[in-house]
């Protein structure tokens, strides 16, 4: 063998080495970071899964029936998920999309409002996630927005309607966008086990198998001390959006300064990139699948978003856990003076408790507040040079100062 041939075929060696070499670290990155829940108590098993990236592997029936109907078109059909004031929100079976419905001709327009700032938002953050001179990771995720679909869109329902459930759904306006899906069945076992009254707990398999208890999205309270497990008032307690209060997050030992700086880090890129107020948004911990296929760049390109859909597979039994930010139709743009600042001291007030509150007589609470302004002003300051920011935060802590925060919680 002469010399050139010799070095090709140890570069060819070397090559297929280093793509196995690759590939075996990337095996064992992810075996290191798949969790096995038989292996862990209720508790830990939430500390782990809810404050890392961990994967958790789950046989449950909402992991193989989306697997299976991947490939099996007579297995996919929209099945309700949750509905809110202005939409009722459908996912497709063995896909990563929701479809959500207006509720009514009336909640159109709101609706496309979703649809508008969910675009704004999602602009701003692809130009902030591109941009060399921002130094610092987006740490939340936002569903992808795929589509604004009206009752003229004749092949979308052509194709769609017999999936619907019978008589729920006519042809209305709607947004297609990519799904959040529930955190996975151990994980809604260890929130039974950990924060329910033992009255939920004796029926805990009849509770786990209602629908609303399988499309569990996690809401992230630090702004609120309260515990689930005293509640006596049962038949409002679900698990489709869970309230995950501070001091429970405490004691599963989550990390919540890593909460509180990704919520406003959120909050800072919603005010001064994008340019909505964040009124009534939702910050929750929900799943992802691993993914391991996807089209090619010709069918992405050249294909209609259920056709793409098709050529990609998930695997619906790996999760993974995030902070995701949802729901839109309440946010509005602002003006950076007196009265735009009210309507930001107003919208974080109105929302549910996600963000920590100063002067609450709590030293935790005290500590969160200080990591969530510091990096609040951190990440505002990359985009704006307005006083504005640091007037947000002085005006919160006034007004929680001067007791002037209604019990709206």
């Amino acid at each position: 063998m002469d010399r050139r041939k010799q070095a090709e075929s140890e570069a060819s060696e070397y090559s297929i080495a280093g793509s196995m070499k690759d590939l075996a670290i990337s095996y064992f990155q992810y075996a290191k970071d798949c969790i096995m829940p038989e292996y862990y108590t209720s508790k830990e098993l939430l500390s782990r899964l809810l404050s890392t990236k961990s994967y958790i592997s789950t046989n449950s029936s909402l992991a193989k029936r989306p697997n299976a109907a991947q490939d099996d078109l007579a297995l996919q059909r929209f099945e309700e998920i949750g509905k809110g004031q202005c939409g009722t929100v459908y996912c497709l079976t063995g896909k990563s999309i929701i479809v959500k419905v207006s509720n009514s001709a009336q909640k159109s327009r709101e609706l496309f409002i979703d649809y508008q700032v969910h675009e704004r938002i999602q602009y701003a953050l692809d130009q902030v996630k591109a941009s060399l001179s921002v130094e610092f990771s987006v740490e939340f995720s936002v569903p992808s927005l795929h589509t604004w679909i009206s009752p003229g869109s004749e092949k979308f329902w052509a194709d769609n309607m017999p999936l619907f459930p019978k008589k729920t759904v006519t042809e209305k306006f709607a947004l297609v966008a990519e799904r959040v899906f529930p955190v996975p069945l151990p994980v809604r076992e260890a929130l039974v086990d950990t924060l329910c009254p033992s009255a939920i707990k004796k029926r805990k398999q009849e509770f786990l198998a209602q629908p609303e208890n399988k499309s569990c999205l996690i809401r992230i309270y630090l702004g609120r001390r309260e515990t689930t497990r005293t509640k006596t008032n049962l038949q409002n307690l679900k698990l489709r959006n869970f309230p995950l209060h501070v001091n429970e997050m405490e004691e599963m030992d989550l990390d919540t300064k890593h909460f509180a700086e990704v919520m406003a880090q959120a909050l800072a890129i919603l005010h001064w990139k994008a340019g909505v107020d964040g009124n009534d948004i939702e910050f929750v911990l929900g799943s992802s699948p691993m993914r391991f296929q996807r089209p090619s760049l010709e069918v992405t390109l050249q294909s209609d978003m259920l056709t793409v859909a098709k050529h990609c597979q998930y695997d619906f039994g790996q999760r993974s856990t995030s902070i995701w930010i949802i729901d839109f139709n309440q946010c509005t743009e602002f003006q950076d003076d007196d009265t735009g600042l009210k309507q930001l001291v107003d919208a974080f007030f109105w929302n549910d408790p996600y963000y920590p509150r100063p002067n609450t007589g709590n030293h935790k609470d005290t500590d969160l507040w200080e990591i969530f302004s510091k990096q609040y002003l951190d990440i505002s300051g990359k985009f704006t040079q307005s006083a504005t920011p640091r007037r947000f935060i002085a005006q919160i802590e006034s007004r929680c100062q001067k007791g002037t925060l209604d019990s709206l919680f």
